[in-house]
C-alpha cells in the first residue's frame, strides 16, 4: 500500500539566486529524488508566502519520504519543510467510523 502526502519546501536564498539566475525545472528534479526512493510525484505547484513549492507525491512507505527529506537537507536546498499525509475522502470517512467505534474506550489524560 503506498501512502499520498504533500511537501511544502521553502528554499534557502542562496539556492533562490541560483534558481533566478539559472531557471531550473524543480519538479523535474524532485520527480528524479522521489523515483529514486520508490515514490512517484504527483503534482508540483509554486506557491508564494511561507513556502516556496508544494509537492506531492505518492510514496510506498514513511521510511521512503524520510529518505527524500534527509535529501533535501543534506543538499542545502531546502531552508526548511513541511509534511503532511494526504487522505482519500473514503479513508478520512472511515477513519470518523472507526473513531466513533472507539470513542467509548478512549479517555484523555487529566492535568493536575
Amino acid at each position: 500500500m503506498t501512502i499520498t502526502v504533500a511537501l511544502f519546501i521553502k528554499y534557502e536564498n542562496d539556492k533562490k539566486l541560483e534558481m533566478i539566475s539559472n531557471p531550473s525545472d524543480r519538479a523535474e528534479v524532485s520527480r528524479k529524488a522521489v523515483a529514486s526512493t520508490g515514490g512517484k510525484l504527483l503534482y508540483a505547484y509554486g506557491t508564494c508566502g511561507e513556502f516556496d513549492m508544494m509537492f506531492v507525491y505518492e510514496m510506498p512507505n514513511m521510511a521512503a519520504v524520510a529518505t527524500n527529506m534527509h535529501l533535501a537537507d543534506a543538499t542545502g536546498m531546502s531552508k526548511y519543510h513541511k509534511i503532511i499525509p494526504l487522505f482519500s475522502n473514503e479513508e478520512f470517512v472511515a477513519s470518523q467510523a472507526r473513531a466513533g467505534e472507539l470513542r467509548d474506550d478512549y479517555s484523555a489524560v487529566k492535568a493536575g
